[in-house]
């Protein structure tokens, strides 16, 4: 005679619907690639070392992946997710400012924000300037990056002209252009930590003192609002 046994609940409790939900194995691939950039450059590494760090194995890699590079690619296009934030948050220079703000004020802010924000990935953007002159896929995903970023500088150019605070002058594109990738260069050598490069709180002043001499061509312009507030009334 068959006895009854009370029925069992098999393996672990049941979590919530948020806390079960797995991240997307290509996302955990980037993870273990920034990861390992920091201990290593790109150069001294190989998909291996990757998907173990992933765990994943190498063949599993390939089916997101076709090579170290791509992976990079990609890592680098999340970037600008990652930066986006800095670009749009109420207080940013590229978003626009209040009429009383200083632009000095504002672009101190947003430079120092986005510094902030891109440093905890300095080791991926160490690697993105080192290597898209010579990697095809990183060479697209880096000149990308930085197209967004120069449209960006080049309407807040426009809107200071428009304004009357940034006197009218040469080319905004080009202006922009030139901010963009000089700033780039000297991320570059404080991300790869070459000898005499500068600090963030460096890095913030010189971008700085930059930005008010080619947009303003002053070091600390009046904003509209008080050059208004500061009109006399016509008799």
């Amino acid at each position: 005679m068959q006895m009854n046994r009370p029925v069992r609940t098999l393996g672990r409790p049941r979590l919530s619907a948020a806390r079960s939900r797995k991240k997307p194995r290509d996302e955990l691939i980037l993870d273990a690639l920034e990861r390992l950039l920091a201990k290593a450059p790109m150069s001294k590494l190989d998909v291996e070392p990757i998907a173990a760090e992933a765990g994943i194995t190498r063949a599993r890699f390939y089916a997101y992946y076709t090579s170290k590079n791509d992976a990079l690619a990609a890592l680098i296009r999340r970037m600008i997710a990652a930066r986006s934030p800095t670009y749009y948050h109420p207080d940013s220079w590229f978003v626009g400012r209040s009429p009383q703000v200083r632009p000095r004020v504002a672009l101190r802010n947003t430079i120092e924000r986005a510094i902030d924000v891109a440093w905890p990935h300095r080791f991926v953007l160490r690697e993105a300037c080192d290597l898209w002159t010579a990697v095809p896929e990183v060479r697209d995903a880096w000149l990308n990056v930085m197209e967004v970023s120069t449209r960006r500088h080049e309407k807040a150019i426009r809107r200071e002209r428009k304004l009357g605070v940034a006197p009218s002058g040469y080319d905004a594109r080009r202006i922009a252009e030139a901010l963009v990738w000089q700033s780039e260069r000297l991320c570059f050598r404080a991300w790869a930590r070459i000898p005499g490069a500068m600090s963030k709180k460096q890095l913030a002043e010189v971008c700085l003192e930059a930005y008010m001499r080619m947009i303003f061509l002053a070091v600390d312009p009046e904003p509209e609002g008080l050059r208004r507030g500061r009109r006399r009334p016509r008799r």
